[in-house]
């Protein structure tokens, strides 16, 4: 099967007619499957709804005993910042981004946790990355985080920094290994401009404080509580700005 031209984002992009072995296993390390979604309960767009969000966090309820929607959305935005970072990774390392819509991507549960599927087919090459980054907050970021918000009633800096735990661990690992992308597409999603119009700031830049991406996975602290410490037996994370406070 040939390569086909495709029109995304208003600029030329090639469609990845199979993903190698090695771009497979590296997206299951984010827990995203491919072509996997035998035990699906919703999918991604059924979040932006009250019945999906409603079976979501009965499926969160009944994983950790959440007591609230506010924290079983913190808790789900957690599995969420693997998601966009899979695809982040996919940008720096190959560059390719997956171009699907929100109803194509399940969310499933197996032995006891959430992970994704995606379909195999969606995967594009890309020639600009600040377009696909933009593309991925925009189409699988900023609509997600605004409706659980509001629905949750959790503030956006939160869930937002829920994804930037695991954004700064994928992006340190690509810089470790002396990426040849990985800093520049940081440096895009530190512009506040790039989180424009839906922020004004970019907040995964409010959570670097100035650090450099490897000091600060080195020394990581949160500057929000992530609310897993009101889980039934959960304590405090050693990042959490509440225990910081209250050594203070």
């Amino acid at each position: 099967m040939g390569a086909v031209v495709v029109f995304f984002q208003n600029y030329v992009a090639i469609q990845v007619p199979n993903l190698s072995i090695e771009q497979t296993v590296a997206l299951q390390k984010f827990s995203v499957h491919v072509d996997n979604d035998n035990n699906a309960k919703v999918t991604v767009a059924d979040l932006l709804n009250e019945s999906g969000l409603h079976k979501l966090y009965t499926e969160i309820y009944h994983l950790t005993d959440a007591p609230s929607h506010t924290v079983a959305a913190s808790v789900y935005m957690r599995k969420h910042g693997l998601l966009l970072a899979s695809q982040l990774h996919f940008i720096s390392e190959y560059n390719t981004v997956w171009t699907g819509e929100l109803c194509d991507i399940s969310i499933c549960v197996e032995q006891g946790t959430l992970f994704y599927s995606l379909p195999s087919y969606g995967f594009k090459q890309i020639e600009s990355h600040e377009k696909a980054i933009r593309f991925i907050l925009e189409s699988y970021g900023h609509i997600i985080v605004e409706h659980m918000s509001k629905q949750a009633k959790i503030a956006k800096l939160i869930l937002w920094e829920n994804v930037w735990g695991y954004v700064l661990w994928m992006y340190t690992m690509l810089l470790e290994n002396n990426s040849n992308n990985a800093q520049d597409d940081l440096t895009i999603l530190l512009a506040d401009e790039t989180w424009k119009p839906a922020m004004r700031r970019s907040p995964f830049k409010q959570y670097l404080n100035n650090q450099q991406a490897l000091d600060a996975m080195v020394n990581y602290k949160r500057i929000t509580c992530c609310l897993y410490k009101e889980l039934p037996h959960t304590e405090k994370c050693p990042y959490c700005p509440l225990r910081s406070k209250k050594s203070e």
